[in-house]
């Protein structure tokens, strides 16, 4: 077992957010945390309205920026009492930055409900708002370099249940640095909590669920596995994708609810297995016998498998959730889930990251856990308030941990950022 300290550690104090993203966007190479404080795919009806999110539906929404010596650069709203805990959920896509509108500045973009806002990536002035047709628009994505009037320099999208005619996921649209509608709203198949930017061809793309969305709107490959005329929405969308660049090209995994695929640009299928609830997944060269492997973990209990390039089952572990400062007393009967239960760890060697529950942990490519993080003493949690409902989920009310990758120090390696809605601790990967 390899067992890495903490560097340093970021204190948000009332400031801190369900959701973290690390991104330079003051213009001085080195990336700044983003919190963001509100209800994430719980702010529309119907799910406002059900018990358990009513009783601890956020009293605002906010958005702050912190350098990394804890340094707060700003604030855009009015943060929630840090005391009590709200509830929010599906919130790692609600933010998204870059250069929007090509005026050699970053923007924070974020996706609200029914408005998106446009955030000064420096100051945390607001630069402009635009309202949207609906009120389920909390899954966003900014394009990699500059748009004309025409094109969409922002993809934003419905990430639950549809309204109306609407299905899981749907729909997407396209807005301008504007923010004035250029395509859409429109469904993509298999739409669900994630896009990325994309290039197809030497061209920028979207992609959204199974599909390429050129700038345009127009969809201009999908992943051949699945057929859009019979895909069920519900049960086949896309949870999670994770991208791996070799040396013939990039390969890209998915966690598609009821399956894994791997596939590659332009949309071909090198393997599709059925799992449990295939909610994470991870691409990396976790061991040395193949140029890299596909990790796979369902949700919520695991498994975790790992699969060859070429889709044979190199093994299948279970995971294990570990408190090593203590369980939040009185969450007992509450459920984990987190939209990123796994992550990529690359330092000397890839390891798959665990954070769906529980202090997060590394498991190596023999599929033994073989990374720890020693937790800082501000790691433990407090006791849960009294009364949560037993439907809410502790990772939904801030009793639990995350993780991302990020070079932090401009090394040019990535640490491990471990966090929850009060801390960030960050870590060299070994």
């Amino acid at each position: 077992m390899t067992t890495v300290s903490c560097m340093f550690e970021i204190a948000f104090e009332e400031y801190g957010g369900a959701e973290c993203f690390p991104a330079d966007i003051d213009g001085d190479g080195v990336p700044e945390i983003i919190t963001y404080q509100g209800p994430g795919i719980f702010g529309p009806e119907p799910f406002r309205s059900w018990d358990f999110v009513s009783a601890l539906f956020p009293e605002s929404v906010s958005v702050s920026a912190f350098r990394a010596d804890g340094r707060r650069m700003w604030t855009w709203g009015k943060p929630n009492p840090p005391h009590i805990p709200y509830i929010s959920h599906s919130y790692e896509a609600c933010i998204a930055t870059g250069d929007i509108d090509g005026d050699g500045r970053i923007e924070v973009v974020l996706a609200d409900g029914d408005r998106v806002v446009v955030l000064d990536g420096e100051t945390g002035e607001e630069v402009k708002s635009a309202r949207l047709p609906d009120e389920n628009y909390y899954i966003l994505q900014t394009a990699a370099r500059l748009t004309d009037k025409h094109e969409a320099a922002i993809a934003i999208k419905n990430g639950e249940m549809g309204n109306g005619s609407w299905r899981y996921g749907e729909p997407v649209l396209g807005l301008n640095a504007g923010l004035e509608p250029v395509w859409g709203p429109k469904a993509v198949p298999g739409g669900g909590h994630h896009i990325l930017s994309l290039d197809v061809d030497g061209e920028q793309a979207y992609l959204i669920g199974y599909c390429a969305v050129g700038m345009d709107g127009q969809i201009l490959w999908t992943m051949d596995a699945v057929d859009p005329e019979t895909l069920n929405a519900d049960q086949q969308h896309v949870d999670y994708t994770d991208v791996f660049h070799t040396a013939s090209g990039s390969v890209f995994s998915i966690a598609a609810s009821d399956k894994l695929h791997l596939f590659g640009a332009g949309g071909g299928t090198y393997f599709s297995r059925e799992h449990i609830h295939c909610q994470g997944t991870a691409l990396g060269r976790f061991r040395s016998d193949s140029e890299f492997q596909v990790a796979l973990y369902n949700s919520p209990d695991g498994p975790m498998v790992l699969y060859d390039p070429n889709g044979a089952e190199v093994w299948s572990r279970p995971t294990e959730r570990v408190w090593p400062m203590g369980f939040p007393r009185g969450g007992e009967k509450l459920r984990m889930h987190r939209n990123r239960p796994i992550i990529a760890l690359r330092g000397s060697q890839a390891w798959i990251g665990y954070a769906d529950g529980g202090w997060p942990w590394g498991m190596d490519g023999d599929g033994e856990i073989s990374l720890a993080f020693s937790p800082p003493a501000n790691a433990k949690h407090p006791n849960c308030p009294a009364g949560i409902l037993e439907r809410t989920r502790l990772d939904d009310i801030g009793y639990s941990y995350a993780m991302q990758v990020c070079d932090m120090n401009s090394d040019g390696r990535d640490e491990a950022l471990i966090y929850d809605r009060r801390f960030m601790w960050v870590y060299a990967l070994p």
